[in-house]
Parts: structure tokens; C-alpha cells; sequence
């Protein structure tokens, strides 16, 4: 007996939709092996076979979805960087005072780094990796440029209510600061037995405040 044409279309609609997600599937394990593999093993050592392995794919599945494996490494450590990096920026474009919210972003970026600090050797690899990785390079420069144009954008709004000082360039400050949080990354994974990052964090917090001066009468 023959299918009405709507329940063909439905069956046929149904197997295209879960081929769809099963292709998802498959590549978001791609993405996350790779990322477990090279904080495993390192980037160097990190092979295609390995990763494969670890998203339980076929190693054809890597060329099928990024290309090749080079593509498919900078996709997977720009993607992580994203996700970490989600926070911050969601801090830095929200709401309120500036200097508030600049405070709110370094003590973001601090609780992400505790939350993530088995990736943390991931994350300067990533940057490492960047210099020869053209596609990572550019969304790594891509993700500092926003954050840098947030925090620039509190900059200039403490600058116009009389809080922070003319001296300060706030887009060369805002990469100052963007230095500075992957400073403590280095510094807390090269140096895990030196001052705790919270440590460092409140004393940069405090060097920030004390450059703030008291609101004028017309920025009050």
C-alpha cells in the first residue's frame, strides 16, 4: 500500500533532519577531542588518528567537516577561547557604572580562568599556534578587538565624568589590560607555585583604582 504523499514527505523530512544533527554531532566531538587532545598530549603530538579516536569519528569525518586538520585545530582552539571569553564581554557590555563594570570583568575573567584552568595550557598554545594559523590568528585578534572596544568605551565614559585622567589612551590602555589578563595566565601556568592568581588580580584591581579620581562637579 502506498504512503499518502504527506507521510512521505515527513518520513523524508525526518531522515534529512536527524542526518543533520548526527553531522552536528559528529563535528562538535571533533571540535572538543582536539581540544582534549592537545591539553592531553600538546599540540605537536596531537595526530588526526588522535582525535578521531576521541570523537569516535572515522578520520575522513575531519576532512569532511574543517577541511583538513590544521583548519580543524584553529577552529577548535578559537571556538574554546569564544566560550571562555563569553563572560567577560557579556560583563563589559552590560549595564551600570564603568568602573564598576571593569572591576566586574577582571574578577569574570579570574573566575573563568578557576573554572578552565586544566585548559589553560590549551589557551597559550592556541596563542602560540596563532602566529602560523591564519584563520586562529585572525579570531583571536578579532575577540581581543571587541573586548578592547568595551573596555576603551568605559574608558572614555570615566574620562567624561572627571573619574579617570586625561593621561590615559584608552585604546592603548584597554590592550594594556588585555595583556595583562593573559599575563595571568602565563604567570599562573608557567608558575603555578608563585602568588596565587587572586592575588595578582587585587593587586591590578587596586592599580586601577587608585588611578580613578573623585567624580567633578558636573560629572557627579
Amino acid at each position: 500500500m502506498t504512503k499518502p504523499p504527506v507521510i512521505r514527505m515527513s518520513a523524508r523530512w525526518l531522515c534529512i533532519r536527524l542526518s543533520y544533527v548526527r553531522m552536528s554531532e559528529t563535528r562538535n566531538a571533533l571540535l572538543e577531542a582536539t581540544r582534549t587532545c592537545i591539553g592531553r598530549k600538546g599540540l605537536a603530538a596531537t595526530t588526526s588518528r588522535d582525535i578521531a579516536a576521541g570523537a569516535e569519528a572515522n578520520l575522513q569525518a575531519i576532512t569532511y567537516h574543517f577541511g583538513s586538520k590544521d583548519r580543524l585545530v584553529a577552529e577548535a582552539l578559537l571556538d574554546g577561547m569564544r566560550s571562555w571569553l563569553a563572560p567577560t564581554i557579556g560583563v563589559l557590555a552590560g549595564d551600570g557604572d564603568p568602573a564598576a563594570r571593569t572591576l566586574a570583568a577582571i574578577q569574570s575573567l579570574l573566575a573563568t580562568f578557576e573554572e578552565h584552568r586544566a585548559d589553560a595550557a590549551t589557551y597559550l598554545q592556541a596563542l602560540a599556534h596563532a602566529s602560523v594559523a591564519d584563520p586562529l590568528r585572525a579570531g583571536i585578534v578579532a575577540l581581543w578587538g571587541e573586548l578592547r572596544v568595551l573596555l576603551a568605551g568605559d574608558m572614555r565614559a570615566m574620562q567624561a565624568s572627571g573619574e579617570l585622567g586625561a593621561w590615559v589612551d584608552p585604546e592603548a590602555m584597554s590592550a594594556v589590560l588585555v595583556a595583562v589578563a593573559n599575563g595571568f595566565v602565563v604567570q599562573a601556568t608557567v608558575d603555578p607555585g608563585g602568588p596565587p592568581l587572586p592575588a595578582l588580580a587585587a593587586q591590578f584591581a587596586g592599580l586601577m583604582l587608585a588611578a580613578r579620581q573623585p567624580r567633578t562637579a558636573t560629572g557627579s
